[in-house]
């Protein structure tokens, strides 16, 4: 990489270190509200104005995102041709940049830039978690849609704060359950690390064992009850396909969503035999492209299930716009918007890369078998789904996302997703035994009404 690219890393790094400090010393404490109070909007935070100069590339549209974890890097390709071929006359070019590390990294490198009043970047490909808190401080704008009956019902209200619309739903993500049809004998993989994926993983664990964590009409309120102590100390998980109870393997502590596919597709981690995997959509072209999971005729060695009732997370990204877009980039971004959730992309992306789609066509199509799969240009040796594959695979996520649930729609969700993955870890590591992870219900209501000071956490 030459010197002049890693100069806005350098940026993000000083600002999310000041942002840090400035978090740790001034923030406030108070009492606890009602466990349903819906969270108030926050007063935006008070940011100075960025000259042009400072604005980054000024001949392109810079799109903030993180990295292209799709079969052939499809979103590439998606942002090359609409440079290429579909960008409107006089409008500049995308140029994507791509932010490595984890979703909670890249969230605090978004969210710096955006608080020092930076338009270095004009359109974020935020995680649906992140919106509540970019639009509540005033990081990102509102936008109109023109036709927002198009859009799946959960993911378009995820994007929606104060009454407003603050990111155009691009992906959406849920819950799946992935079985080899080889392995019959192994256990469940989680991903349980401490990560974003690791909170998910574990709201997961108590709803779908029957207890509860998050209520109210915005998910701000907190209930852990005996069920939901129950839930989270179970060994075993209900499988969705089967109804059978399988065994939770311990290594899941320790594993993310790449490591869990990885182990998945050896059917071992370490010396115990994974029969059964939780994971997003995009990990069934990561499988179908493996040879080891086919058997000689090509047929997958894997099957795939939507949970059968409540319980998932609802997870996917938005585009939104920077509150601090220069006016010229502002039309060029809303049309590069509207392209990418149109349904030419979005079929696109599902098939070639795993996406879950936002529109409900994209589904019925696939779903009535008019779905094409994928055809990799450049000679590419992918293993693509057959249309058959892509119409089972549409079918499960559609289920999963229309039954998921968003994840609380707090400015300060970040804090509650810390302390909540602190106290179930500490469970699972048996640092933490019942009445103190019970109690922990306060401490979660204060951090998602940003009133945590971390001096004295309850896990």
């Amino acid at each position: 990489m030459r010197s002049e690219d890693l100069r806005p890393f350098a940026v993000l790094f000083a600002c999310a270190l000041v942002v840090a400090f400035t978090m740790r010393v001034f923030w406030p404490s108070g009492a606890a509200p009602p466990a349903a109070k819906p969270t108030p909007p926050v007063t935006p935070v008070p940011v100075p104005t960025t000259a042009p100069a400072d604005c980054g590339d000024e001949g392109a549209l810079l799109v903030a995102t993180g990295d292209d974890i799709s079969t052939g890097s499809v979103r590439r390709e998606k942002f090359d041709e609409w440079n290429r071929v579909r960008k409107p006359p006089g409008h500049p070019p995308a140029k994507l940049l791509e932010l490595s590390g984890s979703t909670d990294v890249r969230r605090a490198q978004m969210a710096a830039l955006a608080q020092a009043g930076s338009c270095q970047y004009h359109v974020l490909v935020l995680d649906l978690a992140w919106v509540a808190e970019f639009a509540r401080h005033g990081y990102i704008r509102p936008i109109d849609l023109d036709d927002p009956g198009t859009f799946l019902p959960g993911p378009l209200r995820a994007a929606q704060i104060d009454g407003k619309q603050y990111g155009v739903p691009f992906a959406a993500d849920a819950p799946l359950e992935y079985r080899r049809t080889d392995v019959t004998s192994g256990g469940y993989l989680l991903q349980l690390g401490d990560k974003e994926a690791g909170t998910i993983n574990f709201l997961e664990t108590i709803e779908f064992g029957g207890g509860r964590v998050l209520d109210g009409a915005e998910r701000t309120g907190v209930v852990l009850d005996e069920a939901s102590w129950g839930a989270l100390k179970s060994p075993t998980r209900k499988a969705f396909g089967t109804g059978a109870d399988v065994p939770v393997l311990r290594e899941s502590l320790h594993l993310d969503e790449d490591a869990s596919t990885t182990a998945f597709k050896d059917g071992w981690v370490g010396v115990r035999p994974v029969s059964y995997m939780r994971n997003w959509p995009i990990a069934y072209h990561q499988l179908a492209a493996d040879p080891r999971m086919r058997d000689e005729h090509g047929k997958l060695r894997f099957q795939v299930h939507a949970p059968p009732g409540r319980g998932g997370v609802l997870g996917g990204s938005v585009l939104a716009i920077s509150a601090h877009i220069p006016p010229d980039k502002l039309q060029p971004a809303k049309h590069l918007i509207e392209h990418l959730t149109g349904d030419e992309v979005q079929s696109h992306l599902f098939a070639c890369g795993g996406y879950g789609p936002v529109l409900a066509s994209v589904y019925d199509g696939f779903q009535a078998g008019r779905g094409a799969p994928c055809r990799y240009e450049g000679g590419a040796e992918i293993i693509a789904p057959t249309a058959q594959e892509l119409a089972q695979l549409a079918a499960a996520t559609r289920q999963s996302v229309e039954r998921a649930e968003p994840r609380p729609k707090s400015p300060y969700y970040a804090q509650f997703s810390e302390s909540f993955r602190r106290c179930a870890r500490g469970v699972w590591e048996q640092q933490v035994v019942r009445d103190t992870f019970l109690s922990s219900a306060d401490m979660l209501r204060e951090a998602l009404d940003g009133r945590v000071t971390g001096d004295s956490p309850a896990c």
